[in-house]
């Protein structure tokens, strides 16, 4: 089995973290991935995700994938968090939950690497895999992107087995003596994914098409191809827009967008759903509709789908990520950096010249988001923040979220929109940037 030269030309120049059930497909990876670091000198980290399933095997599984790394000198990480629990308090299937908990996993060790831009996520996705997802995805009523399947390289992620079937997986454990370990559930046709894999694609095999594999890779490639040059002729139209791009939101201009014909609208929403939660696998066509009814409306509505916010808010239609929100914290003044919700706060020694507000070494100082009934004072009148807030444009879900900075129980600083002019001799400047 010799991995694509695009995957290699990434991981000879990265590390890898390795995603590692203990299953065939993920050994293999291991195998192959260990095998290249000898020549690339590369660095490989596995982590271990498990489910807490078929009744204490997956702790079996657990020091299954930690002792082959012990073997190998790899450092390990795993989590455990039960799969079923997660799925019945989210009222989603156990297969997305088990999916949502591991990118979770794993995007949590990635975040936490100091040199996270030249990190990996390297997954054991192989062809069966990929046929079994497009077939899932039609059955769900998705749109061309969605017959695109999955993709070798997807902006972080790599699978370098996606082109390799699980009979080859299987014949390279063989031929390398690998020990895996068999999860029984795969045979059981209680999900989707398995009734599939375990009776559909057989009875297409048998009766209509041997050669499904193969069209369903050509489906894949003419899909990605076709969506490609769909995005360059609407992204060269979009470039023209009013459009606001952060890492919790995308704001488009309302008029910008009611330029966009419905294909052209959704190719645009699922790309910024894809962009802030890295996945627009949960987003259905009835979502879709339901966020156009948002757009088409003429008042501040929103919907949440899916952990996304989508709303009007003045002349603007808003994406935004959900968060959980820090509502208050109190901070003795230092030399410092605080973040706070979206912002970074960043408490530094006077500069000269500095015309930010200034406080003093040791004060005790509140940071925190907008109450009921708070107020400022503006040309000599008290006003309300939340007007305040209004008369500036800032929508209904950044008002709740702003840092608002609090000295002896009065409100000095309303991110950057409201400084109160107090004594300026103060030893340290307050900044606040957003993330």
């Amino acid at each position: 089995m010799k991995i694509d030269g695009k995957i290699i030309d990434i991981i000879k120049n990265n590390n890898v973290l390795v995603g590692v059930s203990g299953g065939v497909d993920s050994v293999v990876l291991l195998h192959l991935l260990v095998k290249l670091k000898k020549e690339y000198e590369f660095n490989i980290e596995v982590a271990h995700f498990n489910h807490v399933t078929r009744n204490g095997e997956s702790d079996i599984d657990e020091k299954f994938v930690r002792d082959i790394c012990e073997k190998f000198n790899l450092k390990f990480y795993s989590e455990k968090i039960s799969m079923t629990e997660f799925s019945s308090k989210n009222k989603i299937s156990e297969e997305e939950a088990g999916r949502i908990l591991r990118h979770k996993f794993f995007n949590k060790i990635l975040e936490s690497k100091p040199d996270k831009e030249i990190w990996y996520l390297a997954l054991a996705h192989n062809l069966d895999d990929q046929v079994e997802t497009i077939f899932m995805r039609i059955f769900r009523g998705t749109g061309i992107k969605g017959l695109e399947g999955m993709h070798l390289i997807d902006d972080k992620i790599i699978r370098p087995l996606l082109n390799f079937t699980k009979e080859e997986i299987l014949k390279c454990a063989e031929i390398n003596n690998l020990e895996f370990h068999q999860d029984y559930t795969n045979f059981e046709n209680i999900y989707t994914r398995n009734s599939i894999r375990n009776e559909l694609i057989p009875l297409i095999r048998d009766k209509y098409s041997k050669n499904i594999y193969d069209s369903i890779k050509n489906l894949s490639q003419y899909s990605t191809e076709y969506n490609d040059y769909v995005e360059k002729t609407l992204m060269d139209k979009i470039n023209k827009f009013k459009i606001e791009y952060t890492l919790q939101y995308t704001k488009i201009y309302k008029k910008d967008i009611f330029e966009l014909s419905n294909f052209e609208r959704n190719i645009f929403l699922r790309n910024e759903i894809d962009r802030l939660n890295r996945s627009n696998y949960d987003f259905t066509k009835n979502h879709y509709k339901e966020i156009g009814k948002i757009i088409d409306s003429s008042k501040g509505v929103d919907v949440v789908i899916n952990d996304i916010i989508f709303y009007n808010s003045f002349d603007y239609f808003i994406i935004r990520k959900y968060q959980n929100i820090t509502e208050e914290l109190n901070f003795t003044v230092r030399e410092d950096n605080i973040f706070f919700n979206n912002y970074q706060i960043i408490f530094k020694k006077n500069e000269s010249n500095n015309k930010s507000l200034k406080v003093n070494f040791g004060d005790s100082i509140k940071i925190r988001v907008r109450k009921n009934g708070d107020k400022i004072l503006i040309n000599g009148r008290l006003k309300k923040v939340k007007d305040f807030l209004i008369d500036k444009k800032i929508d209904k879900f950044e008002r709740d979220i702003l840092p608002i900075i609090e000295l002896n129980g009065e409100i000095i600083m309303i991110s950057n929109l409201y400084k109160k002019e107090i004594d300026n001799k103060g030893e340290i400047t307050i900044k606040i940037k957003e993330k």
